[in-house]
């Protein structure tokens, strides 16, 4: 026989849970109106529905009232599960299955519970049959449950455990404070869950009366919790996903133990472990290839600074932040780590850093150029002017001699002062590589129109000029390149012997060391009297002189040699001992051997 104390206690508590259902439903919509607040209260409406025709269905005085009432609850018991899916993908952030389209098909299976329980009577699917027994002046309404009761209970079952298994996975994902308010969520679908199968399986065999309406009021109380301690609408793991999983900055969160309890997909990138093998791990084994890092921050809880990660072999420039995660108590339960790519900035303070250097250099060379050229071109522009002077004042009184050597004078010091604007113009020039064509050189026709601008100085200077009867070929610009030959065979002349002999050549380097490319040794080796050892380095500086020739240089040519080699991939350099000449010498590439004919 049946314990009426459960049927007693059924009827005094169904009223309360309902009211606790209904209180919760309406603070959710008034204080919380949005669409997720709305899928729950579907679901509260659906377990007060449930619960006050139960209520009606166990306090009928007639058999057909029972049944009836009993059949009215069931439309509320089939869509309870259906509600409490719907809300568990809202709140999970899966909206596209709450489309019209694709969620009808949840509904289904409770439509035609719902349309078989008030049919019953002409197929039995739904009750086999059922039984009224008197209970303390009520009737217990038993019943034998058909095929289709199975299938309901299945689906039913399906969906409570689909939507728990959402929320528990999102609980897994979340943070701290989110798992707390999934938790309460969680324990909210079980209740009813379990307390079915204990009345379906009757694994209890004292009880006999179904619980499970009451068990969802119990759930709607857990959600309470979650709303009224853990503002459950104020704060949503799906806010998280939205937010954190969309960032372009890496982020990491760690507990107070130092474990990983999420990672966004940005961080997952750098570290090359998916999220589910990094939750739940030491930070300081997860991030091993940044230990030191690691182990620098590992007790700081407030952190601002430049990092660099090594990845993959290439530096990249992160702006790191640390900062605290505390509870409703202000305690500390772990940081957030979140890195900014700098990679931009840092480069463009590299390229700043670079420019400026680049602008203190071009500032030293103005300065050297001022002085240079204001002391360079003042020595033939007042001879200039002092011989344009005589002829001026005394062009009737001076022999044709005197006359044809002032005008000597006069167009020898205006070359000068052309071939130093010349220089300077070239020296401009050379700063940039782009647009000029590389191509192979024919040196032995470059050499001879450097000679030929130096036929004069050549003359002058009664200078004896060795070239070899060929020469290798060598890639670079040939205007470029006769302009190195011109500034080496000059200062041969100038710097050499009492009558200069100067030897030109070249050796093939295509043997060098492994891993550079070949290259060519050009040279020009002059009889002068040789360079001390502490002015050798000095030569290829801008503008800096030679000392101790006969005729007096600018001190522009061989810093435009330095200039051009570099520009065509070579190097220059000199050898020179006192007593014993001096060699001067620039490399360029050779050309690439040409391919063996194997036919």
């Amino acid at each position: 026989m049946d314990n009426p104390l459960q049927y007693t206690l059924f009827v005094a508590l169904a009223p309360l849970a309902a009211l606790l259902s209904i209180g919760v439903l309406t603070y959710v919509r008034v204080a919380y109106p949005s669409p997720l607040t709305a899928t729950l209260t579907w679901l509260m409406i659906a377990i007060s529905g449930w619960l006050i025709f139960n209520t009606l269905e166990l306090v009928a005085n007639t058999e057909a009232s029972t049944v009836f009432w009993s059949k009215v609850s069931y439309g509320f018991i089939a869509y309870s599960p259906v509600a409490w899916l719907a809300f568990a993908l809202q709140y999970t952030d899966r909206q596209k299955w709450l489309a019209p389209s694709r969620f009808f098909l949840f509904c289904l299976i409770p439509f035609v519970t719902t349309v078989l329980a008030w049919t019953n009577e002409l197929h039995r699917l739904l009750w086999a049959g059922y039984h009224f027994t008197p209970v303390s002046g009520m009737l217990a309404f038993s019943v034998d449950h058909g095929p289709w009761f199975w299938v309901h209970g299945v689906h039913s079952y399906a969906l409570v455990f689909l939507g728990a298994f959402l929320i528990i996975r999102q609980y897994f994902r979340s943070f701290a404070l989110y798992r707390q308010q999934s938790l309460w969520l969680v324990i909210g679908a079980l209740i009813p869950a379990f307390t079915n199968v204990f009345y379906l399986f009757e694994l209890v065999p004292t009880i006999t009366k179904d619980y499970t309406s009451i068990s969802f009021a119990l759930a709607s109380t857990a959600f309470a919790v979650g709303i009224f301690r853990y503002h459950l609408f104020d704060l949503k793991p799906v806010a998280r996903d939205a937010v954190i999983d969309s960032m372009r900055d890496p982020m990491l969160a760690v507990d107070a133990r130092g474990r990983i309890v999420d990672v966004n997909p940005a961080a997952q990138a750098i570290i090359g472990i998916p999220a589910g093998a990094i939750i739940g791990r030491p930070a300081g084994e997860v991030l091993h290839p940044w230990r030191d890092l690691v182990e620098r921050f590992r007790d700081q809880s407030d952190v601002q600074t430049e990092i660099v990660l090594d990845q993959a072999g290439v530096p990249h420039y992160y702006d790191l932040r640390v900062s605290p995660l505390t509870n409703r108590q202000g305690q500390l339960t772990g940081r957030l780590i979140v890195l900014r790519d700098i990679n931009e900035r840092q480069q463009a303070e590299v390229a700043l850093r670079r420019y400026t250097v680049e602008l203190e250099a071009r500032n030293e060379e103005l300065d050297a150029f001022a002085h240079t050229v204001a002391h360079d071109l003042k020595n033939p522009l007042a001879s200039l002017i002092a011989y344009s002077d005589f002829l001026k004042a005394g062009l009737n009184k001076l022999s044709a001699a005197d006359t044809d050597r002032f005008l000597g004078a006069i167009m020898r010091n205006g070359l000068q002062m052309n071939l130093i604007i010349d220089e300077l113009l070239l020296l401009a020039r050379v700063r940039q590589l782009e647009g000029v064509a590389i191509t192979p050189l024919d040196m032995g026709a470059i050499v001879a129109r450097a000679l030929e601008r130096l036929s004069a100085l050549l003359a002058q200077r009664q200078a004896e000029v060795i070239v070899p009867p060929a020469w290798p070929i060598a890639l670079g610009h040939g205007p470029w390149v006769e302009q190195v030959w011109a500034n080496y065979v000059s200062n041969a002349l100038k710097y050499g012997g009492a009558r200069p002999r100067v030897e030109l050549g070249a050796n093939d380097h295509r043997d060098g060391p492994a891993g550079r490319p070949p290259m060519i040794r050009f040279w020009a080796r002059d009889d002068g009297p040789g360079i001390p050892a502490e002015e050798q380095s000095k030569l290829f500086t801008l503008f800096t002189r030679l000392e101790g020739g006969q005729i007096e240089g600018h001190g522009l040519g061989l810093s435009i040699v330095q200039r051009i080699v570099n520009r065509l991939g070579g190097e220059v350099g000199v050898e020179s001992q006192i007593g014993q000449g001096s060699l001067f010498w620039f490399t360029l590439p050779a050309t690439p051997p040409k391919p063996l004919n194997h036919s």
